[in-house]
C-alpha cells in the first residue's frame, strides 16, 4: 500500500497532500477553488484563504488523501462521535470515524480518520481506492436494506472501528457503526460484519463469498 505525502506550508496551516489516495472527487476544488488548483503548480497555496475555511474543506476529502495541522493554534481534526460508513454509487465505501486498519497478521497498515476502501477489487493500491472503478465496469448503486448484515449496535456510541484486510478475502469489520446507502440514510448499523473486495458478491456491499469461488 502507497501512501506518498507532499506538503504544502502556509504561514497558519500546514496541508499534507496524499498523492495514491486522491481520486479526483475534487471536494476541495469545489470548495476553494482559490486554494486547490489543479491546473496550478504549486497546486495547493494554504494562504490564499483564512486557515479555519482550509481546514473546513479538507474535512469534505471523503479519502483522506488531504490532511491539515493547524500552525496557528486552531482547531485540529478529531474522529466523529459515530463511525461511519457510506457506500458510493458504484465506487468505494467511504468511511470516516477513528479508523484502525491491520493486516490478517495483525499489522497496522494505517492509522486515520477517513478512507476510502476498494469495492472493485482492482485497485493498484489496495486496499484503499485508487479509481480504478471508474474505468472497470464496476457497478453497483448502493441500495441498502436494514435486515442484511452485522449485528445491531447503538447510535452514538463512540469506539475505534478495526478493518482486517483479508488475503483475496473481505474485510471485516468490528467496532460500533452506521451504514449509510447513496442517498446518504442509514441502512444499517452494527458492530461487526464483512464487506466485499473482490467486486463479484452478490449481497453488495457485504461478503457473500464469492472470492472463494
Amino acid at each position: 500500500m502507497k501512501d506518498r505525502i507532499i506538503k504544502y506550508r502556509g504561514k497558519d496551516i500546514l496541508v499534507h497532500f496524499g498523492v495514491d489516495r486522491c481520486t479526483h472527487v475534487a471536494e476541495c476544488v469545489r470548495g476553494l477553488p482559490s486554494v486547490f488548483a489543479p491546473s496550478r503548480r504549486p497546486w495547493i497555496l494554504p494562504d490564499l484563504a483564512e486557515a479555519e475555511r482550509v481546514a473546513e474543506v479538507i474535512l469534505r476529502c471523503p479519502t483522506g488523501a488531504l490532511h491539515f495541522k493547524r500552525r496557528d493554534g486552531g482547531w485540529e481534526e478529531s474522529p466523529p462521535k459515530q463511525n461511519e460508513i457510506a457506500v458510493a454509487f458504484h465506487g468505494p465505501l467511504y468511511i470516516r470515524g477513528d479508523l484502525h486498519l491491520f493486516s490478517s497478521g495483525g499489522n497496522v497498515l494505517l492509522e486515520d480518520t477517513r478512507i476510502a476502501l476498494c469495492r472493485c477489487g482492482q485497485s493498484k493500491n489496495m486496499p484503499l481506492c485508487d479509481g480504478t472503478h471508474f474505468h472497470a465496469d464496476f457497478r453497483d448503486p448502493g441500495n441498502i436494506s436494514p435486515q442484511k448484515g452485522g449485528s445491531p449496535a447503538p447510535i452514538g456510541e463512540k469506539n475505534t472501528l478495526k478493518i482486517t484486510v483479508e488475503p483475496n478475502g473481505p474485510y471485516g469489520v468490528s467496532g460500533s457503526f452506521i451504514l449509510k446507502n447513496n442517498k446518504g440514510q442509514v441502512g444499517f448499523q452494527g458492530t461487526r460484519t464483512a464487506f466485499c473486495s473482490c467486486g463479484k458478491s452478490q449481497n453488495k456491499p457485504f461478503c457473500d463469498g464469492s472470492h472463494a469461488r
